[in-house]
């Protein structure tokens, strides 16, 4: 590896909408990290939020900040007491810490950590409420990073934090073989999620959404879909499933309409993950039809445990990824990235920062 400068290029919000590539000092190893040289960087929507201050207070806790969350890179140098790491090591990086002492972090439930609320130091949320990897180099704990293969690019790598968040949605819903399965809304993780769902059983995919990511959706595996400009999205599930309902539901597009959508068009006794985020939109519904039908409904934050098994399946070619990484733009450009993707242009799934 390239000797390690002192400072390096970063893509800071200064204010809301308001990113400028500048020089900072490249982070300082603490026992236990490792410096990567960051080889690229995704954009997700709640990237989007978090630069136009829906959450500012929490994420980020303060401005400037650097974000960036689903990255991956070539490990540079090793911290104190690092093991299972080297320098020249490909990398993907989860991005919640947890503080390992609590209770849920000591069951493994680390994204779920007891004291990611009370400001202390011993919990970060890597690119959300503690600085983020559109840089040059990031330093992370040495178990927050998970090595690629080679046949996995770093475009690709990217995608794998999203991905895991698939597969820990997969894990709560317990999709069983032979399961209709109904994912709502085609973005990044609803399409990772029709592949994970056929990977563990599922018989049948329906997907909702609309636009040209619905054709993307059947080269990805999904059996049929609803388009939501002429049907609706629960008379259309009810349809094809002759009335029954889905068995589970994922719901992918983080908008009220869809949350409620989800819970309505699974069958008496179906499980419904609710892996997108509104931005704190308050969501109406009826719980009666919760309770009377035992509609199990589960949250799905992060991806705790799951990057290993993700990349296994991306190099094993059953989660298509090449397909999702929409256009790659140097860091230079990040507020040209942002704006692409806040249109959607082109349909786009994902735009990356190679860096």
């Amino acid at each position: 590896m390239a000797e390690i400068p002192i400072t390096m290029r970063a893509a800071v919000t200064r204010d809301w909408n308001d990113v400028h590539i500048e020089e900072v000092p490249v982070p300082a190893l603490e026992p236990g990290e490792a410096l990567v040289r960051v080889g690229a960087c995704g954009i997700c929507g709640t990237d989007l939020k978090i630069v136009a201050g829906v959450y500012k207070g929490s994420w980020p806790p303060a401005l400037p900040f650097i974000q960036g969350h689903e990255w991956a890179g070539t490990v540079a140098a090793l911290g104190e007491g690092v093991t299972g790491l080297q320098v020249g090591d490909r990398v993907a990086a989860e991005n919640h810490k947890g503080c390992g002492a609590c209770a849920n972090c000591r069951r493994g439930r680390y994204n779920l950590c007891e004291v990611a609320r009370s400001k202390g130091k011993t919990y970060k949320l890597y690119g959300h409420s503690a600085q983020g990897a559109f840089a040059d180099y990031a330093a992370r704990p040495a178990g927050l990073l998970h090595k690629l293969p080679d046949a996995v690019s770093f475009e690709e790598g990217t995608i794998v934090n999203q991905g895991a968040l698939g597969l820990h949605a997969i894990r709560r819903c317990r999709i069983e073989p032979g399961d209709t399965v109904a994912v709502i809304g085609p973005g990044l993780v609803g399409l990772i999620t029709v592949q994970l769902a056929k990977a563990v059983g599922a018989t049948r995919v329906i997907v909702v959404g609309r636009g040209p990511r619905l054709e993307l959706a059947k080269e990805l595996g999904a059996d049929e879909v609803v388009d939501i400009t002429t049907t609706d999205t629960v008379e259309g599930i009810r349809s094809l499933t002759n009335g029954r309902g889905a068995d589970c539901s994922f719901e992918c597009a983080g908008a009220p309409e869809a949350v409620v959508a989800s819970v309505n068009c699974v069958k008496r006794g179906g499980r419904v993950a609710l892996v997108g985020l509104t931005g704190n939109k308050e969501v109406s519904f009826n719980t009666d039809r919760i309770a009377l039908d035992e509609v199990d409904v589960f949250g799905v934050r992060s991806s705790p445990n799951a990057y290993p098994e993700l990349i296994s399946l991306i190099a094993a070619g059953k989660v298509n990824v090449k397909k999702l990484v929409s256009r790659v733009y140097p860091l230079e450009q990040i507020n040209e990235a942002f704006d692409a993707f806040r249109k959607r242009a082109g349909g786009a799934i994902r735009m990356v920062i190679k860096i």
